[in-house]
């Protein structure tokens, strides 16, 4: 059984690693191509567009998706209710987006946004749709089918949205890209799913009933989390305008990359795997820090060495245009080394069947979170960020603890996990930004990628130095 297990999640950090590359790069080429051919305005636009949309989303399942994982045995006709339930809620969505556009066009003082809106609920006629073949494909740790779903999906949308954004489409181009890749998704999980289970035409919330306790503090949580995440788009868009969140929005995408694309590939197996061992502390105390090792080792060199070399990034890779968000995305950087660190915070409560204390933490932080967020505002889009900034220290020494206590970790084995990839990153910090003090009057692409080949050889070499078994652990997982 353990050998099992182990072989599914090497698997599935496997393929979630090779779905984070290949996907990371085809986003990071679509963004750059999009930033040229659409203004601040239009991503500012589609910002708010994503504000309404989050909002919708996170009611999408009512939290059943991550109960559904965490419950170990579901009967097929529970499957088929979750189904069908998922398929409701998601058309009472989309009329609830119709119906109510026009309260978020008054809010954001666009006008325009209430006809993009339109187009942009029909996600959820066609999403919900392959909700459950998602969450099943993760419950069994199939990861590399959903590997190879989630980069066609990505392929689909970059093709799409670029060749609409060609058409002079604008905002519409990023909707329509969405929309395309949600209904070549859901095509593609029917294809996997049609030998093996497809949903019947049967519904029983009695038969559900049970996993809403838990589905009912994730749908709380999520709600939270989401104006949590969000609270700046609002501020932002309410505030100062479509162009100023564009600016702002780009600088946040680019920052989220690394988080978004390289913790998953840990976080996405960690949870179903926490679940099947929630009762052996050991063991998840041994996984989460493994976790948050491989996690701070790729996304601490990432972030810090885009602190030094954003101002010729964004210059080189998006254009003159954007140089507004040279700053914001530098104090991102800062921002994304405690968020990378408390992304597998959510896998270990929910493994743990505490929803509850992930939806009181993110209600009490949206609290704080939008306070000084609104005094940040004061000083625009940069204010806003260094909001962000100043609470992540007192929210880590917050949340940090209670994650502890659950699994009994002690805080000096969690810093022992992360002090190398700290260590190793500040040496390379150490070697770069002389060299751009001494290459300074060279050509600004040379200069970049000299920054970059330099950085990633001084932090690899530190790390090898220091511990050579990482680097036979990863190409164990490799091969």
């Amino acid at each position: 059984m353990i050998d099992e297990l182990r072989a599914q999640v090497v698997s599935g950090v496997k393929w979630s690693g090779t779905s984070m590359g290949i996907i990371t790069t085809l986003q990071f080429i679509t963004l750059a191509i999009l930033a040229r051919l659409l203004s601040p305005s239009d991503f500012g636009l589609m910002g708010m567009i994503m504000v309404v949309i989050g909002f919708a989303q996170a009611f999408a399942d009512m939290g059943l998706s991550n109960a559904l994982i965490q419950r170990q045995g579901v009967p097929e006709n529970h499957l088929s209710s979750f189904f069908w339930i998922n398929v409701l809620s998601g058309i009472i969505l989309f009329g609830g987006i119709v119906l109510l556009r026009q309260l978020a066009a008054i809010y954001f003082k666009e006008p325009i946004l209430s006809r993009y809106l339109i187009f942009a609920a029909f996600i959820f006629l066609i999403t919900p749709a392959g909700q459950i073949f998602t969450t099943l494909l993760k419950k069994e740790l199939r990861f590399r089918a959903l590997s190879k779903t989630e980069i066609a999906g990505t392929v689909v949308y970059s093709a799409s949205a670029i060749g609409f954004a060609l058409a002079k489409f604008g905002v519409l181009s990023l909707i329509f890209g969405q929309l395309i890749r949600s209904l070549f998704t859901v095509g593609i999980l029917f294809f996997i799913f049609r030998k093996t289970w497809l949903p019947r035409f049967h519904l029983s919330i009695k038969e559900i009933r049970s996993y809403l306790s838990f589905g009912v503090y994730q749908m709380g949580e999520r709600v939270v989390n989401y104006f949590s995440a969000n609270i700046d788009y609002i501020v932002i868009g309410r505030f100062l305008g479509p162009t100023a969140l564009g600016f702002y929005a780009l600088a946040y995408q680019i920052m989220i990359f690394p988080l978004s694309k390289i913790n998953p590939v840990i976080t996405q197996v960690a949870f179903p795997t926490f679940s099947k061992i929630k009762d052996d502390n050991p063991r998840i105390r041994r996984g989460y820090c493994k976790a948050i090792n491989y996690i701070s080792m790729l996304s601490f060199p990432m972030l810090a060495g885009m602190l030094v070399i954003a101002p010729e990034f964004i210059r080189i890779v998006y254009g003159a245009k954007w140089e507004p968000s040279i700053i914001v995305l530098q104090i991102f950087c800062l921002v994304g080394v405690f968020k990378s660190l408390g992304n597998p915070v959510g896998s270990v409560l929910l493994a743990k069947g505490r929803a509850d204390i992930g939806f009181y933490w993110n209600l009490f932080s949206v609290i704080i979170v939008a306070i000084a967020e609104i005094i940040g505002a004061n000083w625009g889009i940069v204010g806003v960020a260094i909001a962000i900034l100043i609470l992540q220290v007192p929210f880590f020494f917050i949340i940090q603890p209670i994650v502890n206590r659950l699994i009994v970790l002690k805080f000096g084995q969690y810093f022992k996990a992360i002090q190398l990839p700290f260590l190793c990153s500040v040496i390379m910090l150490a070697g770069i930004i002389p060299l751009k003090m001494v290459l300074g009057n060279i050509n600004i692409l040379p200069l970049l990628i000299t920054a970059i080949a330099v950085g990633a050889i001084i932090y690899t070499v530190s790390y090898y130095i220091k511990d050579r078994d990482i680097f036979l652990e990863l190409k164990s997982i490799l091969k």
